[in-house]
């Protein structure tokens, strides 16, 4: 059989196996679900499940291929999906606390050669059918922006006007109620600084305040939902859109803004930051001005 062929058989019969087995897993099926790599110290980490299949998709990373090591070959199912994407598929779930590794090449826009790591395991309440990977990019928060593109220059344009010392951010934002939404995991503070609409685009920009953490915090990954409590809640991951973070830190202060293309109509936004540990933070009731 012609490779061709065969990747299309499999993608069909494995589409038909996860549709099937979706109605009867308990498990929530996550679907543009942002993963943040770090490179292979801090791989991004896709949740899989036997008899079902998670499409990745990657955030200006260009022709991924897949290098499976020898642990992987044999008990995991990797192919392409047309020129920006895999489907991956477990043969059997992967033990508790068992990690798979798969590095996948490609290359940047500018023709760098660049390895991404992918960190699979199973869980037994969550699985990614559809995910984004983009490599962590932290950034000083003061560089020429000279030589960037202009949602990566609002974004660090966002994460300076919110460094400490700041008397007022540089650009006109909006605020819930005027006030900062704020949430805690244990030791750990988050608060929604900023929230910018602007041609299209929203900015979404998180201040994270972690002191005397024995463990530090890393964002691993990330998920926006639109809509109020009042809404339907419909989900801007479960539109699977590509949504770009630019990072920076100053002292105790970690700086997170999110790009992300905005649905019409979106009065409301919710966002989920995770670690690659317990600690969750949950940012909802986010407006959105018109």
């Amino acid at each position: 059989m012609r490779p061709r062929s065969w990747l299309i058989l499999f993608w069909a019969l494995i589409v038909f196996t996860t549709a099937t087995r979706a109605h009867a897993s308990p498990r929530e099926l996550r679907r543009g679900t942002l993963l943040v790599e770090g490179g292979p110290e801090a791989p991004a980490l896709l949740y899989v499940a036997a008899g079902m299949v998670t499409r990745v998709r990657f955030v200006d990373f260009l022709e991924p291929h897949a290098r499976p090591g020898s642990e992987i070959q044999g008990r995991v199912e990797v192919a392409p999906l047309g020129e920006g994407s895999l489907v991956i598929s477990p043969v059997k779930d992967l033990a508790q606390g068992e990690r798979l590794l798969l590095p996948v090449t490609g290359r940047t826009k500018a023709g760098e050669p660049l390895t991404l790591t992918l960190a699979l395991v199973t869980r037994e309440d969550t699985v990614d059918a559809e995910a984004w990977v983009s490599r962590a990019r932290m950034q000083p928060l003061r560089t020429d922006a000279a030589n960037t593109d202009e949602a990566g220059a609002i974004a660090r344009g966002l994460l300076v006007s919110h460094e400490p010392g700041t008397v007022r951010p540089k650009l006109a934002l909006a605020l819930p109620d005027s006030e900062q939404v704020t949430t805690y995991a244990r030791s750990i503070r988050a608060s929604a600084g900023s929230v910018l609409r602007i041609d299209g685009l929203l900015f979404v920009t998180v201040l994270i305040q972690a002191r005397h953490v024995p463990t530090p915090w890393r964002l691993i990954r990330a998920r926006l939902e639109a809509g109020c409590r009042r809404d339907s809640g419909k989900q801007i991951g479960g539109e699977s859109l590509p949504t770009r973070v630019t990072s920076g830190e100053s002292g105790h202060y970690q700086f997170h803004t999110f790009a992300v293309p905005l649905p019409e109509g979106t009065g409301c936004l919710s966002l989920t930051l995770e670690e690659d540990g317990p600690r969750t933070l949950l940012l909802e009731e986010l407006k959105v001005s018109p």
